[in-house]
């Protein structure tokens, strides 16, 4: 019979212990956001997105409003989250209903307007009550089983400039 032979295990050389750092001045890191959220931003931003994504919405370009609005949500504390969340769920339920996708238009229009309707009448400055009506007529028609003619709602501003008029 042959004699077996094993092979020695491959012995790890052990990794040399790093000295020990020189002492300099300490690394401040930034909190950790939560995976998705981005750093706040400033108000001037703030108010120029918002602007842009209404400005989107009333032009009938929803998915482009959601993307500004995004921008938005992302960087929103956690108050406000639900203001930016529900208006690109509006913004999705009607761009849903243009496709004729009344399964996804009624379920992104039902989440926004649950979670716009905290905001109304009036926050930052939108008429917020006016997008959840015309957002519950248009439900109203789809859960009658009728395909709804889409006139496009409109966003409109308490006050043309006002970055934050309305419910602080």
């Amino acid at each position: 019979m042959a004699e077996q032979t094993t092979k020695p295990a491959a012995s790890r050389a052990k990794r040399p212990r790093k000295a020990a750092a020189a002492v300099s001045a300490p690394v401040v890191a930034e909190p950790a956001l939560p995976r998705g959220r981005t750093a706040a931003l400033d108000p001037r931003e703030q108010h120029e997105l918002l602007h842009r994504g209404v400005s989107l919405f009333n032009g009938v370009r929803y998915w482009h409003a959601h993307e500004a609005w995004e921008t938005l949500w992302r960087a929103a504390p956690d108050d406000e989250r639900d203001f930016y969340q529900g208006l690109i769920m509006v913004a999705a339920g009607l761009l849903h209903l243009q496709r004729r996708n009344l399964r996804g238009s009624r379920n992104k229009l039902s989440e926004g307007v649950a979670r716009l309707r905290p905001y109304m009448p009036t926050h930052r400055g939108i008429f917020v009550d006016e997008v959840v009506v015309r957002a519950e007529r248009i439900l109203a028609e789809m859960n009658d089983g009728r395909l709804p003619y889409l006139i496009p709602p409109v966003i409109r501003f308490v006050e043309p400039d006002a970055p934050d008029a309305g419910r602080a």
